[in-house]
């Protein structure tokens, strides 16, 4: 049950709307969404940095938004501030006044215990059961919270845990996993044979309905280190997914084989866990915790075309060499840098509009080969072209000019 309520006593949210020291709360009304995050602390920073009339203080605050993270609210029992995704930006909106002090870690337990203990014993027993019936068995260790809490849930079990080095994860997940097994963690590594960048220009930048990158970057490895260790047998694989992490995820049974990988079942043991679970787990056990939460409310991997429209404003504060790449790609809007319109003086051209100069001038050098005439106008960034020249032709164009770039980031 998910009906979030603000405890008095604990002065924290209760996810299930009944604290179990103090009993009814009161409703949080405006809350549209089960996996609330906690505001990044560089996210807070930022924020205080560029609103007048309101600081957000010291403890925990969450964020809630739509599907596509176009407008994202902080609060705690009622909303704080408004963060709308643009265009050309992102704006900050305060929706009260003065310093606002966050929710203690051990209060959100304690308005939580009830349900975290709950979750604790169903997930443990689960996986004990399934234990009983296989001996071959791994973790799916990514280096974000909820493989953290995972592996602390199991760790009786002692299982070895694998991560998955895609080539593509922030530097912050590098270093917490070498952290790890400095300090003595179990962590195997399987690292993709295939490079991301190299594949691009023949794959295209990955995005809904093409996530090739989940096969070459995660699958390969994954399989490769299955037929080594288990050649055909049967191999448990625990992971952290989580139902309310996406509608991709939303229907997910607690255990299934593998899409492709035959031999592997993989164990979601923490499939009804909400983001906030794992962190109250977190916080409450004293977890390590990767750096990169300073920053993201979610890891994985940084060219993840998933969330990246608000992800990507992030980084280019935060990882601005990432970013550059990202901008290079032409991938840091909604038109994935370039969008063709009519002309508006009623010209028999089409205008490509661009959000990117760099990918403008990439694009301008390639225009020779498919039409003999064309108009560049690099303070609006937009190029006019022949309306004969078939929209096709001119998106297959940008995909190189794409490519083109991401090789001289690559190489640079």
């Amino acid at each position: 049950m998910f009906m979030f309520g603000w405890c008095d006593g604990c002065q924290a949210i209760a996810i299930e709307g009944l604290c179990p020291r103090h009993g009814e709360t009161r409703p949080i009304p405006t809350i549209n969404k089960v996996d609330v995050c906690p505001l990044p602390e560089f996210e807070k920073e930022f924020l205080n940095d560029h609103m007048d009339g309101l600081k957000l203080g010291e403890g925990v605050f969450i964020v809630y938004g739509d599907r596509s993270l176009r407008k994202l609210i902080v609060a705690l029992d009622r909303p704080l501030v408004e963060i709308k995704v643009k265009k050309d930006g992102v704006d900050f909106i305060p929706l009260t006044k003065g310093e606002v002090t966050g929710m203690n870690p051990d209060s959100l337990w304690d308005a939580n215990s009830y349900r975290l203990n709950r979750l604790i014993r169903v997930s443990k027993s689960f996986a004990r059961h399934e234990l009983s019936l296989h001996k071959n068995a791994i973790i799916l260790f990514s280096g974000g919270k909820d493989s953290v809490v995972l592996a602390h849930l199991l760790e009786e079990h002692e299982l070895k845990k694998v991560f998955m080095d895609t080539g593509i994860e922030f530097p912050e997940t590098y270093r917490f996993v070498d952290a790890l097994k400095k300090k003595g963690w179990d962590i195997d590594i399987a690292r993709a044979e295939k490079n991301f960048f190299r594949l691009l220009p023949e794959m295209g930048y990955p995005k809904y309905g093409n996530r090739w990158c989940c096969k070459t970057q995660k699958f390969e490895p994954s399989e490769k280190y299955i037929k080594e260790h288990f050649g055909e047998h049967q191999v448990l694989a625990f992971d952290a997914e989580r139902r309310w992490e996406s509608l991709y995820r939303l229907h997910e049974p607690y255990k299934r084989q593998h899409r492709h990988i035959p031999n592997q079942y993989s164990v979601h043991a923490m499939i009804d866990w909400t983001a906030m679970d794992a962190w109250i787990y977190m916080w409450r056990n004293r977890l390590p915790v990767n750096e990169l939460y300073r920053y993201y409310d979610r890891g994985g991997c940084w060219p993840c075309p998933f969330g990246l429209t608000y992800r990507s404003f992030i980084m280019e504060h935060a990882h601005s060499k990432l970013y550059r790449f990202l901008e290079g790609a032409g991938v840091t809007s909604n038109s994935y840098g370039v969008s063709v319109r009519p002309c508006t003086e009623g010209k028999p051209m089409n205008h490509l509009v661009f959000s990117d100069e760099r990918l403008l001038n990439a694009v301008a050098r390639l225009l020779p080969d498919v039409c003999d005439t064309f108009e560049l106008h690099e303070s609006q960034k937009v190029i006019c072209v022949p309306v004969n020249v078939s929209k096709t032709k001119l998106n297959s164009l940008a995909r190189t000019a794409r490519a083109n770039l991401m090789k001289a980031n690559d190489s640079a």
